[in-house]
């Protein structure tokens, strides 16, 4: 019953045309930004530790969005694969997983994210 009411919920949210992916506000890049640097940091003192296990590292995000503002500004999944692509390390051990409740966010990101460059060069491509 739970799940029932937890899709209705989703598939009646009306967040689904909330305007907040129109123009990133400074806020929003501010947080952008810091979770990529933080990840990254924390990628980099974690990866060898990782390479002695089984040499990945995950980054999931469960409200991924569309993957870009309307006005083409990046959101945190495009940084954050950005970043891995021009690591070796990362783009070797890096796998991600990218969900939203919005089927149009979740078609919107995955068309941003095989349209980066040098996206065919990790190794786990959006688990």
């Amino acid at each position: 019953m739970l799940a029932a009411n937890l899709l209705e919920a989703v598939q009646g949210n009306p967040l689904a045309n909330d305007p907040f992916f129109d123009e990133q506000l400074d806020q929003s890049d501010t947080k952008a930004r810091i979770v990529q640097k933080y990840f990254y940091a924390w990628a980099k003192v974690i990866t060898p530790t990782a390479k002695q296990m089984n040499n990945k590292i995950g980054y999931f995000d469960l409200y991924a969005g569309p993957g870009r503002y309307k006005d083409g500004s990046a959101s945190t999944p495009l940084l954050v694969l950005q970043h891995a692509i021009d690591d070796a390390d990362m783009r070797s051990m890096l796998v991600t997983m990218f969900n939203d409740a919005d089927e149009n966010h979740s078609s919107s990101l995955q068309a941003e994210i095989d349209a980066l460059p040098g996206i065919e060069t990790l190794k786990y491509k959006n688990e």
